[in-house]
């Protein structure tokens, strides 16, 4: 007959060794149990306030790409007028869908808890600092305080000129993929639009949503782009597009497009392009 080892207490009772490893092995068991459902428990926990935050940090992104739509208020009246018909008869909104308005966190003051930017972007060839904007241009350099970051990145329309100026007639050079609006703003009508490029290529355009497929030179060829164009009205503006599709030779970096009209009148500009702007935003806020 095998004997057990025994444990006598000073009160009497008698446990077996095995009993008491039975008893620490329990308890031991529960422990590692109550552990694992304590830190299974906590990572969830911890898992869901960092989902919470990253949705809250993408609706806050989605929320500051609305307001930088472009254009801003910041424009001069009869600018912003001209911008306005742009976006309203070539996008069906006040304000141009899929775009970005720098000039918006050029202007604001003080320490940002979001960071905005459009990758290879020059804001100082756009004219910004012209008479066509009503704010001062004081922070091209805003200062940001970011902690835990969110990224978020959109391929935006950004433009890349703003301009107005009297004249009877402007020379424009447009890239491929680049959008080119005008507008002339009084008694003048166009006479003509020839286009040319610095060596000889072929081109796509869509003007006013009509395509054009032209053979180009140095030197200046009757378009008949002025077919299709949106002539003044006394009582608003008639903004045109033309859109460089695309350029054969790879090598040129644009076409130039040359508008002459028959007396001088104010002439309105814009010129935009698709560049990857990058928002990142505190997620701590």
């Amino acid at each position: 007959m095998t004997l057990k080892s025994k444990l006598c207490s000073k009160k009497g009772y008698i446990f077996t060794y095995e009993a008491v490893a039975v008893v620490i092995l329990f308890v031991a068991v529960f422990y590692m149990g109550y552990f694992t459902f304590t830190h299974v428990n906590l990572t969830n926990q911890e898992q869901k306030r960092d989902l919470e935050r990253f949705e809250k940090a993408n609706l806050i992104s989605d929320m500051i790409f609305k307001d930088y739509l472009f254009p801003s208020e910041y424009y001069r009246d009869d600018y912003h007028e001209f911008l306005e018909d742009v976006a309203v008869r070539h996008y069906g909104f006040k304000k141009i869908p899929g775009s970005y308005d720098p000039l918006i966190v050029y202007t604001t003051s003080g320490t940002l808890n979001y960071y905005i930017e459009a990758e290879g972007y020059n804001s100082s060839a756009i004219g910004l600092a012209n008479t066509n904007v009503t704010v001062a241009i004081s922070n091209t350099n805003p200062d940001y305080s970011l902690r835990n970051i969110y990224v978020k990145e959109k391929n935006l329309y950004v433009p890349t000129l703003l301009d107005c100026f009297e004249a009877n007639q402007t020379s424009q050079n447009i890239s491929e993929g680049e959008i080119l609006y005008f507008a002339i703003n009084g008694s003048s009508k166009i006479d003509s639009i020839n286009v040319s490029s610095d060596s000889d290529t072929d081109a796509t355009f869509l003007v006013n949503n009509v395509p054009y497929k032209l053979s180009l030179s140095s030197t200046e060829k009757t378009s008949e782009f002025e077919k299709v164009l949106n002539t003044y009205n006394e009582t608003s503006f008639r903004s045109n597009e033309i859109k460089v599709l695309a350029i054969q030779e790879s090598s040129l970096e644009n076409i130039t497009v040359n508008i002459y009209c028959n007396d001088t009148s104010s002439i309105y500009i814009l010129k935009i392009k698709p560049y990857n702007v990058t928002l990142k935003v505190d997620m701590a806020q």
